[in-house]
C-alpha cells in the first residue's frame, strides 16, 4: 500500500488522452501521446489528462523498517508509520506523508522489512503548490530515485548483481543503489550544481559567469581546454568521489554488499564527459553513461531521463499499478461521489418518479405495439426461410442417395475386375514360375541319386517328398539348394527317417519361393 484511503485517485476508471510530465523545481514540461514526447511551455487544466511530477531526494528521506509478521493488514499502515516516527527520529508534532513498499525477498518467520519514504506536507505545499494552481490536480508525485527500476522493467538493463546510480541536478544530486533490479537505497549529495559552482568559484578565487560554467560542463565536461578550469575540476571531482566512496563504505556494510557490479553517471542536462573515468578510478567501479534509448519520439535537444522513467510509471498507474505517492493534489471524486452531486441526483430522481409512472405506461404501450409488429414481420421472413432451406436440404439428399448408388455400382465393377486380374496374372506368371522351379529342383535331385515321391504347392511353398538310400545324400541336396538358390529360396525339414523294412531314407523338404 502506497496511499490512504482517503487518498485514493479516481484515475483506474479515466480513459486519458496524454500524460503530463512536469519538473516543478525546473518549470519544464512535456506531454506523451502517440509514443511520442513533446514539450509544452504552458500548463492548463485537462480532466483527461494524466498529470505527474518527481520529488527530488533532498526533500524526503528513504529507509528501511521492520514490523513483525503477526500485524493484520488493516493494521500495517499504523504500524509501520509508528515505527518510522521511532527509527528515523521524527518530529512527533508533525503530521509527515509516508509511503512504503515491502522489500522482495527480506520477509522472515517473525519480521518482514519495508522501504519508507517521507516527506513534510509544508515541502510538497511549497513545491507544487504553484503547478496545482495551473491544473487543479497532479495525480501522481513519485520520489525521483525510485523510478530508475524500470530501466530493468524494460529490459534495458539485467536486472542482476548491484548497481549504483550518480545523477546530478541544478538544485540536488543523489547516489542510488539498485540490487537485482530492485530498488535499495538512495541519499541526497550535498554536491548538486549550484553547489560545484560555488566550490569551483572558491577555488578560482573569483567568480565565474555562471551560465558559462554549466555551459562548460555540458560541452566540455571535465576535459576543460582551459588549463586554470582543468585543475579546479580535477581537485573539486577528487572531493566529490571520496565523499560518494564514503557514502558506498558506509552502503557496503548496512546492506551486506560484496562489491557494486556497475555504476552509471548523469544529470538532468545529459552525460558529463570523463565523469565516468574519475568514477572508475575512485569507487574502482566500471561506469556507464546513466541515458538509455527508451524508443520514445522526442525533441532535438537532451531530454531528462526521469521525464521517460516517469511515464513508464505513470502508465502502470494507469493500468492499476501502485507507486509511492508523495501527492495532495488529488483530482476531485466523480459527480455522484459527491454531497452536492448527490443532492442533485436524488432531487431529480424524485421528480423524475413521480412523473414516471403515466409517461411509463404510455411508453410502455408503443413499445409492445413496435415490437410485436417487427417480431410478426420477422417470423414471416423467417418461416419462408425455413420452407426454402428444408425444400434445398431433400433436393440435396435424394442427390447424394444417387451419388452413393453410382459409387456402389462402380466399386462392385472394380472389385469384380480386379479379381479377374489377379486370376489371369497367377496363371500366366505364378504358374511358368513355379513349373521352371520343379524341373530345376528335378535335375538338382538327379545330381545327388535324390527322388521325389510326391510334389505338394500352396501359394509360394513347396513341400517335396524326398527318398534316397543315403541319408547324406538328402543332406547334401538340401545344403546344395540353399547354397546355390541363396535368397531366392528357404528350405526347411523337420526330420529324415529311415525306413527299417526297406532300408530308404524319407524326408518332407519345404521349399519357400522368396
Amino acid at each position: 500500500m502506497f496511499k490512504a484511503s482517503k487518498e485514493i485517485s479516481e484515475t483506474q476508471n479515466v480513459g486519458f488522452e496524454k500524460i503530463v510530465s512536469i519538473n516543478a523545481y525546473q518549470n519544464v514540461y512535456y506531454q506523451f501521446v502517440n509514443n511520442s514526447l513533446q514539450k509544452i511551455d504552458k500548463l492548463s487544466y485537462d480532466k483527461r489528462n494524466f498529470v505527474f511530477s518527481t520529488l527530488d531526494a533532498k526533500d524526503f528521506i528513504s529507509s528501511i523498517v521492520e514490523v513483525s509478521v503477526n500485524i493484520p493488514p488493516e493494521d500495517l499502515q499504523d504500524a509501520i508509520e509508528l515505527k518510522a516516527y521511532d527509527d528515523l527520529g521524527l518530529d512527533q508534532a508533525v503530521e509527515y506523508i509516508i509511503r512504503y513498499l515491502e522489500v522482495p525477498g527480506q520477509k522472515s518467520e517473525k519480521m518482514r522489512s519495508f522501504h519508507v519514504f517521507v516527506a513534510e506536507p509544508d515541502v510538497i505545499e511549497e513545491i507544487f503548490e504553484p503547478i496545482k494552481q495551473q491544473v487543479k490536480y497532479i495525480d501522481y508525485i513519485y520520489p525521483k530515485p525510485y523510478l530508475i527500476q524500470n530501466v530493468y522493467e524494460r529490459d534495458l538493463l539485467e536486472a542482476y548483481g548491484v548497481h549504483g546510480y550518480l545523477y546530478f541536478q541544478k538544485e540536488d544530486a543523489f547516489l542510488a543503489l539498485f540490487r537485482d533490479g530492485e530498488y535499495l537505497y538512495s541519499k541526497s549529495l550535498k554536491y548538486s550544481f549550484e553547489n560545484i559552482y560555488e566550490r569551483f568559484c572558491e577555488l578560482h578565487g573569483e567568480r565565474v559567469d555562471e551560465e558559462a560554467f554549466y555551459d562548460m560542463l555540458q560541452t566540455e565536461g571535465l576535459k576543460t581546454s582551459n588549463f586554470d578550469y582543468q585543475d579546479h575540476l580535477m581537485k573539486l571531482f577528487s572531493e566529490i568521489f571520496l565523499y560518494i566512496n564514503d557514502i558506498l563504505i558506509y552502503a557496503k556494510r548496512a546492506f551486506e554488499i560484496e562489491k557494486i557490479d556497475m555504476f552509471y553517471t548523469g544529470s538532468e542536462t545529459g552525460p558529463i564527459l570523463g565523469l565516468n573515468e574519475y568514477a572508475h578510478t575512485y569507487l574502482g567501479i566500471k561506469s556507464n553513461d546513466f541515458d538509455f534509448d527508451y524508443e520514445i519520439a522526442k525533441p532535438e535537444e537532451y531530454v531528462d531521463q526521469f521525464h521517460f522513467l516517469g511515464i513508464f510509471e505513470a502508465i502502470k498507474d494507469i493500468e492499476g499499478e501502485e507507486s509511492p505517492n508523495f501527492t495532495l493534489f488529488f483530482r476531485p471524486p466523480p459527480f455522484v461521489a459527491r454531497r452536492s452531486g448527490q443532492f442533485i441526483i436524488t432531487t431529480a430522481a424524485t421528480i423524475v418518479l413521480a412523473l414516471s409512472l403515466p409517461v411509463y405506461n404510455f411508453t410502455y404501450d408503443s413499445y409492445v405495439k413496435i415490437t410485436l409488429d417487427k417480431l410478426q414481420k420477422e417470423e414471416k421472413q423467417l418461416n419462408q426461410l425455413v420452407t426454402s432451406i428444408k425444400n434445398e436440404i431433400s433436393t440435396l439428399q435424394k442427390q447424394k442417395s444417387d451419388i452413393l448408388a453410382k459409387i456402389k455400382a462402380e466399386n462392385d465393377l472394380f472389385e469384380k475386375k480386379k479379381k479377374i486380374l489377379a486370376a489371369i496374372y497367377d496363371k500366366k506368371v505364378n504358374y511358368p514360375m513355379k513349373a521352371k522351379t520343379i524341373v530345376s529342383f528335378g535335375n538338382d535331385m538327379t545330381k545327388f541319386d535324390v527322388k521325389v515321391t510326391k510334389i505338394v504347392d500352396e501359394d509360394n511353398t513347396f513341400t517335396l517328398s524326398l527318398y534316397s538310400g543315403s541319408e547324406k545324400k538328402i543332406t547334401q541336396f538340401i545344403k546344395y539348394l540353399t547354397d546355390t538358390y541363396e535368397r531366392k529360396i528357404h528350405t526347411d525339414i523337420d526330420k529324415i527317417y529311415k525306413d527299417e523294412k526297406t532300408g530308404i531314407y524319407h524326408g518332407d523338404l519345404k521349399v519357400t519361393v522368396l
